[in-house]
């Protein structure tokens, strides 16, 4: 080559040296990158492929010389595979940029590159080929494809409907994200300590290869530490095999060698250090293990894990919120789903049902003499005689206290409704073995019938009592069916009624006020107001009593927007007093929250007061915003627009979806925290519940705390506030005033007076 000068053709010729110089940079800057340069002739062929990368695609770079890329079974990581998107840019001689391929190694992995060429063009602009450079993406490639599959896995878990659905879900997303054929999740049963075949998927085409291999999953079970699985399920780390038929770990190595089931791994679900089941995947393919896979599968694992751990929680506080945790029948909440289930199949089908309302006569007698431990044996087996009386298609319920209810589907007439009454009442006539001693009682039953008496929940309800107190007046141990002409029994309703009536404007009622304490800083931040009635003759009428009146009545709004009034103005008056300020907790009832003039009621009262927006809160039971969700979301967002704090009562009755309400507190229900030193299952629901609670940034507050046990429990598990009679009785504006002057001087613990 000459160095200098001009050649034939008049170009300018580039000095040797020059060239070696360019060829040496090149060399440089490829050693220091990952990317390999190449050339390309007119049929796409690869002529020169140089760099100091790694390995292109699973293979030395230069098998490549002399053929195409796609003689080597690469294909487009798009496109569905096709390479004829590719192709047309380059018949259209177009550069190409970040174009990704992907081939399936030796050892079964996929390997991915990144290329970018442009056409080469020689000094008469023919075309001469392409030429660019190309990078080994693998392990990004994979990182985004293991990313996804976790997000894929999230998904799945939260869409799913149940259990089994979201681990079905799961396993096909690894199934189809990772080309596995099968998989199968294994699931700890405690109860054994076995593993159990729980949920699995095929995929399409791998069916008749699996079938049977499912089939004999059916009745298998796994040990601790027995097996690939077992050994999972004991370490908690995944495994991942080659090929099955050549482990010796494998137990069923006979079944798989028949199926043609040949690589597989395996990881468990686990949560919190405890391993609740394990997945199984097979393929009929030899794989090599995959270390970015075994590192994303325990990410997934524990994922799904906790998953399992949220799901067996829901389903033990859903289970007490519609069950009653002496008999474990159905409760009040629970009957009450299912009876307006009955009355919409009846209206449809034009069938019958009847109500029998159920009341012991003689408990009170067991329950005092014999003690109340004696009581709940007689009303647990009277729970299990009430269950062996029904049909399949019948419900029995306890509504507390010795009150129980049945519901009879498609009863054809009153003669068939009487002949399970009288089998009822033999039932419970039995004699019950107490303490040594054989224990009888009776009951008296009122019966109401749809279509006939009622059509409604309430007044199916309502009529059913009226009927069971005729029954006590005929001299109990019988039953009686509703009429029109049955008389109402209760005098004292009738009374409470009308003098409730006459309560707000003769000053009969009055607020109490209820400490809420920081478990934390031992400091009084809060007050709940209290309803108390001071009847003229009967004297101090509990809650329990009239408000379920007023609540059924016209009455419980204008009280309710007293209690509102009066509360906000106590509170400023404690504040122009000098004393701190507090936050004013009010209950609002059912009827209150359903009243269409609630907002204006509410910003009514904090003008008229003065009292700040925030230092209000107002309290809805859980089972008032379950029942119609869509509008207390609505409700409960105007409430938080004024800036109103809002908490969700008595929570753990019911397990609302407390993330789809815009609240700030959760109170835990004063019946969790009745036995929640001596009762696991209420000290397991009152954890998950603070848990729940913090998860959401949501002040948690326990509701009747009675005992320095109780307050301890609860400051150890980081729920934030506590009120009940251990720190101080409801009392008058006066002494709450007295008892905040002397707290703010001494900082005590406040115990009850």
């Amino acid at each position: 080559m000459r160095t200098g000068g001009k050649n034939r053709g008049g170009e300018t010729e580039v000095p040797a040296r020059t060239l070696r110089e360019c060829e040496q940079r090149l060399k440089s800057l490829l050693a220091l990158s990952v990317d390999w340069y190449w050339e390309q002739d007119e049929e796409h062929r690869f002529v020169l492929i140089t760099g100091e990368g790694p390995e292109l695609l699973g293979m030395d770079p230069q098998v490549f010389v002399g053929r195409a890329l796609w003689d080597h079974g690469a294909v487009p990581d798009g496109d569905g595979g096709s390479w004829d998107g590719h192709w047309a840019t380059r018949h259209a001689r177009q550069p190409f940029a970040d174009l990704i391929v992907k081939r399936t190694g030796e050892s079964g992995a996929l390997r991915y590159a990144s290329a970018s060429g442009q056409p080469r063009f020689d000094a008469a602009g023919r075309f001469k080929g392409y030429c660019g450079v190309a990078r080994d993406v693998t392990a990004s490639r994979r990182a985004e494809q293991l990313l996804r599959l976790e997000h894929a896995v999230t998904l799945c878990l939260a869409d799913a409907d149940s259990v089994k659905m979201a681990l079905q879900a799961a396993i096909q997303a690894i199934c189809e994200t990772e080309s596995w054929e099968y998989g199968q999740y294994w699931r700890v049963d405690e109860d054994a300590d076995v593993l159990r075949p729980d949920a699995f998927w095929v995929a399409p085409g791998a069916e008749t290869v699996t079938a049977r291999f499912i089939e004999e999953s059916r009745g298998v079970v796994f040990r601790r530490g027995v097996g690939l699985i077992g050994t999972v399920w004991q370490t908690g780390q995944p495994l991942w095999v080659a090929d099955v038929t050549q482990d010796p770990r494998v137990l069923r190595k006979e079944l798989a060698q028949e199926t043609g089931l040949r690589g597989a791994f395996r990881f468990a679900a686990a949560s919190g250090g405890k391993v609740l089941g394990v997945f199984d995947f097979a393929t009929r393919q030899l794989r090599d293990p995959d270390a970015r896979l075994l590192q994303a599968v325990c990410i997934i694992g524990s994922q799904i894990g906790q998953f399992l751990r949220r799901k067996q929680t829901d389903e033990r506080i859903c289970y007490q919120a519609t069950h009653d945790a002496l008999t474990a029948l159905p409760n009040r909440a629970m009957f009450s789903e299912l009876m307006n289930f009955a009355i919409h199949t009846a209206r449809r089908y034009g069938h019958a049902f009847a109500v029998l309302f159920i009341d012991l006569d003689r408990f009170k007698i067991v329950n005092d003499t014999l003690g109340h431990e004696a009581g709940d044996t007689l009303l647990k087996e009277i729970g299990v005689r009430l269950a062996g009386c029904l049909r399949a298609s019948d419900v029995v319920a306890r509504l507390g206290g010795d009150e129980f209810v049945l519901l009879t589907a498609e009863v054809g007439d009153a003669d068939q409704v009487s002949a399970v009454a009288r089998k009822v009442l033999a039932a419970i006539l039995r004699p019950i073995r107490i303490h040594g001693r054989d224990c009888r009682v009776t009951a008296s039953i009122g019966i109401s019938m749809f279509p006939a008496d009622a059509q409604d929940e309430p007044s199916l309800m309502k009529h059913a009592d009226i009927a069971m107190y005729l029954a006590k007046d005929k001299g109990k141990n019988n039953f009686q069916f509703y009429s029109v002409d049955t008389p109402v029994p209760s005098l004292e309703r009738l009374a409470l009624e009308t003098g409730l009536r006459g309560a707000l404007e003769q000053h009969e009622l009055s607020l109490r006020y209820l400490a809420r304490l920081d478990l934390r800083t031992g400091q009084v931040t809060g007050v709940e107001a209290l309803l108390r009635w001071q009847h003229p003759d009967l004297g101090i009428v509990a809650p329990a009593r009239f408000i379920p009146i007023a609540e059924e009545t016209d009455l419980m709004v204008p009280i309710g927007r007293w209690v509102l009034r009066t509360a906000c103005a106590q509170n400023v008056a404690w504040q122009r007093a000098g004393l701190a300020h507090l936050c004013m907790a009010v209950k609002l009832s059912a009827r209150q929250f359903n009243d269409d003039s609630l907002i204006e009621h509410i910003s009514g009262a904090l003008e008229q007061s003065g009292m700040p927006a925030d230092l209000l809160e107002l309290e809805v039971a859980e089972s008032v915003v379950m029942r119609d969700s869509e509008r207390a979301i609505e409700v409960l967002g105007a409430i938080k627009r004024l800036g109103v704090r809002v908490a969700l009562d008595d929570f753990g009755m019911g397990y609302a979806q407390i993330e789809r309400y815009p609240v700030d507190t959760l109170k835990v229900d004063r019946s969790l925290i009745h036995d929640v030193i001596g009762n696991p299952e209420d000290k397991a629901v009152t954890e998950a519940i603070i848990a729940m609670g913090k998860s959401l940034s949501l002040t948690v507050v326990a509701e009747g705390v009675e005992t320095q046990e109780q307050a301890d429990f609860l400051r150890e598990h980081a729920c934030d506030a506590v009120q009940g009679y251990y720190f101080n009785k409801p009392m008058s504006a006066e002494m709450f005033a007295t008892l905040l002057q002397q707290h703010a001087s001494s900082m005590p613990q406040i115990r009850a007076p």
